[in-house]
């Protein structure tokens, strides 16, 4: 892949990073809602973001929205498929599995990026990032060490295929040097609505539940996403999965500060591990591209 330069890789960590970060009260919204089941929780996200970046596209496309997914094409579909299985499979994974379980096994999402893109797309990963990936690995382990083993397998299975589909997503996003990420979220939107529908009891939510999901599905998926994604056209997707660990360290401190779970110790120093990591490699790459700019 075509070196990006200093300046478009810094844009693209931004975005992704800033994506990760308006993400971070999704674990949160999880634990506030009590009457809906896993299949009901995942169709709602899904429509309701396919609805969100719908009136967006229409708004601003006004009938060339229509093109723009006929565009997309098959590639297009293939990578919203990955997408909302990724979602749906991270819901299902937070019911049937504990928290720790789900985002441990969701911090090998880097790794299936590296392998993947190496395997597909020839790109290749530095020695830095491997580190990186292993250090930001055995953060995460350590942030969740106190809880580690108490789920299912079924579950635990769930957060496998989450951290392949999304990994398979990223590669995919990044080989195609696509700009038409937005339409292929919301179609992605649509297919997990539709992928669900039939184990969903949309009828039987409560209206507070409701809420939560709407503010999730309307508004926090689309803009976390929609940056989280876009990242890819400038980083190696290795490096933008990286930047999901964001959210993983964020979002139980947003979960302590509101309903009061107090993280560790550990849990506190396994945070401060991933997002050194993160930093660190992100300064070397940015070091590395600007060192071949100015030779």
């Amino acid at each position: 892949m075509k070196d990006p330069g200093p300046n478009l890789y810094l844009r693209g960590l931004l975005l992704s990073g800033l994506g990760m970060v308006l993400l971070s009260p999704d674990a949160l919204s999880m634990r506030l809602i009590h009457g809906a089941d896993t299949w009901t929780i995942s169709f709602y996200r899904s429509l309701f973001l396919g609805c969100s970046l719908s009136v967006v596209l229409i708004a601003f496309q006004g009938g060339r929205c229509v093109a723009t997914l006929r565009v997309a094409g098959r590639q297009g579909l293939l990578i919203a498929f990955f997408l909302a299985t990724a979602n749906i499979s991270f819901v299902a994974a937070l019911v049937h599995t504990t928290a720790a379980n789900t985002l441990v096994i969701m911090a090998m999402t880097p790794l299936f990026s590296a392998l993947m893109g190496r395997m597909f797309i020839g790109e290749g990963v530095s020695r830095r990032t491997v580190l990186t990936i292993i250090a930001a690995f055995g953060g995460v382990a350590l942030i969740f060490s106190d809880s580690l083993g108490s789920g299912s397998w079924d579950g635990d299975l769930f957060a496998v295929l989450a951290a392949f589909s999304q990994a398979a997503a990223l590669v995919m996003l990044r080989h195609a040097g696509r700009d038409d990420i937005f339409p292929i979220l919301g179609l992605a939107g649509f297919l997990g609505a539709a992928m669900v529908w039939p184990f969903a009891a949309p009828l039987g939510v409560a209206g507070a539940d409701l809420g939560i999901l709407a503010v999730v599905g309307l508004v926090m998926l689309p803009l976390a996403f929609g940056l989280f994604l876009t990242g890819v056209r400038w980083v190696p997707a290795a490096e933008v999965a990286l930047m999901a660990l964001i959210e993983t360290v964020l979002g139980p401190l947003l979960v302590w500060f509101v309903v009061g779970e107090e993280p560790s110790r550990w849990a506190l120093a396994g945070g401060a591990i991933v997002l050194c990591a993160i930093a660190l490699n992100a300064t070397g790459a940015l070091r590395e591209r600007k060192t071949r700019l100015s030779a």
